[in-house]
């Protein structure tokens, strides 16, 4: 067990660390760069799981694509790939290719670095990103591509200080978070990353760096590391209070006083509804996108039950702050899924925020589930992010108020002989 600042204890069991292959972040990073293309190398299981898990973005044209191991390949060396970047530079015209490591290649030893290197060229960096699930959990495949992408930052000279918010986000998002940076005064040096791979900020000594995703410690300690860039030690912008102590706290990196309780006080009475849905309601938080401790906090917030937040990896420097806001909380690192259920079978939670993985068995159980994956796909940082957040929490609540009772005359008479 570790102890963080308070009393807050971490306990730390002994589960796997990964629930969802990292190749899923493919789905947002790829049109958050919108001049860039991602490139797997990897299997027909590859293959299979990026078709239906990203298949909705079919129509878009979308910029990823996967070059295919065969079975005839297990006895080459390294993979040739000359063919496939041209294709893509016809087709595409990327400023940038990310090839992504997948389980497979990994094991086989393939030599990533270097042949991301030997497919560069001047005009055109083909950039190596490890992404495998046999060693990440599948929102730092996120934070591999960030740290990729970090030589390719130029250097902010000593005297230049501005902001640059470390994670991705959409547009909407980013414009909102930059608007409200200049309003209170805050010079904005830009996003890691910018929508464009030829767009990225400068970062020096004089570069703060805020976090806007908690998954993203081993680029912001790199970029501290690297660049002598100053991270925000703070909450997460998510929700009224995390978003007001965000702000509050890069304010004061800039030598700025700001009181935004009045906003924050604000920004609960907009969604007064569905806290009052929130409230007193058991919510158990299963391992899955390393979101779990700021989206518990903000239920701790809103007066919900936080029965247990588990996560596959807690940074307990990275997180410090999360973990203070969650003391009385139980928090769970690598947690043992066979305990949880045995207590989620006990306790009888009001809600689970679990993975797809383990979604519908909890449903099958009678239980009402939320799935964790949707948090990293939808609006919900600072202030314009609040109302999307705590519907996500009370939309399966609502839901399930909706649905009528079962019926076994409807659903099992002359369908499943086996059930009488």
């Amino acid at each position: 067990m570790m102890s963080v600042p308070g009393s807050t204890q971490i306990i730390k069991e002994d589960n796997v660390t990964h629930s969802f292959c990292g190749l899923a972040s493919v789905g947002w990073l790829y049109q958050k760069i919108k001049d860039s293309f991602f490139l797997i190398l990897g299997t027909h299981t590859c293959a299979h799981f990026l078709q239906n898990a990203l298949g909705m973005m079919i129509f878009a044209k979308p910029r990823f694509g996967i070059a295919l191991l065969e079975e005839g390949d297990l006895s080459r060396q390294d993979p040739s790939l000359e063919e496939v970047i041209s294709e893509i530079r016809a087709d595409h015209d990327p400023s940038v290719i990310f090839l992504l490591s997948s389980c497979t290649p990994e094991v086989m030893k393939v030599d990533f670095k270097g042949l991301a290197h030997s497919l560069s060229t001047p005009d055109l960096p083909v950039l190596f990103v490890p992404a495998s699930g046999l060693v990440y959990n599948f929102t730092q495949a996120e934070d591999s591509v960030l740290q990729a992408m970090v030589p390719f930052c130029p250097e902010a000279p000593a005297g230049e200080k501005s902001v640059v918010f470390i994670g991705s986000v959409n547009d909407s998002i980013a414009d909102d978070m930059r608007a409200e940076a200049e309003e209170l005064g805050i010079r904005v040096g830009g996003f890691l990353p910018e929508s464009r791979f030829d767009k990225l900020p400068a970062i020096g000594p004089d570069t703060v760096l805020a976090p806007i995703q908690p998954y993203l410690s081993r680029v912001v300690s790199r970029l501290a590391r690297e660049r002598k860039a100053r991270p925000l030690k703070s909450l997460f912008p998510f929700g009224p209070t995390g978003t007001r102590v965000f702000w509050e706290d890069l304010a004061a990196m800039f030598d700025i006083t700001v009181d935004l309780r009045e906003r924050e006080e604000a920004a609960w009475q907009r969604i007064s509804e569905q806290v009052n849905l929130l409230k007193g309601k058991k919510v158990f938080f299963t391992a899955d996108t390393m979101m779990e401790l700021p989206l518990a906090r903000f239920l701790n917030n809103a007066g919900a039950d936080v029965m247990e937040c588990s996560s596959a990896y807690i940074n307990k420097k990275f997180h410090a702050r999360e973990l203070e806001a969650l003391e009385g909380v139980r928090v769970v690192e690598q947690p043992n899924f066979h305990r949880q259920l045995q207590d989620i079978k006990r306790e009888r939670p009001d809600m689970i925020v679990t993975s797809l993985m383990t979604a519908n068995p909890f449903v099958g159980q009678g239980f009402i589930v939320k799935w964790s994956m949707e948090f990293t796909l939808m609006t919900i940082h600072s202030w314009s992010g609040v109302f999307t957040l705590a519907n996500l929490f009370v939309s399966p609540l609502r839901r399930r108020e909706k649905l009528p009772e079962f019926d076994d005359s409807v659903w099992l008479k002359g369908v499943m002989p086996s059930a009488e």
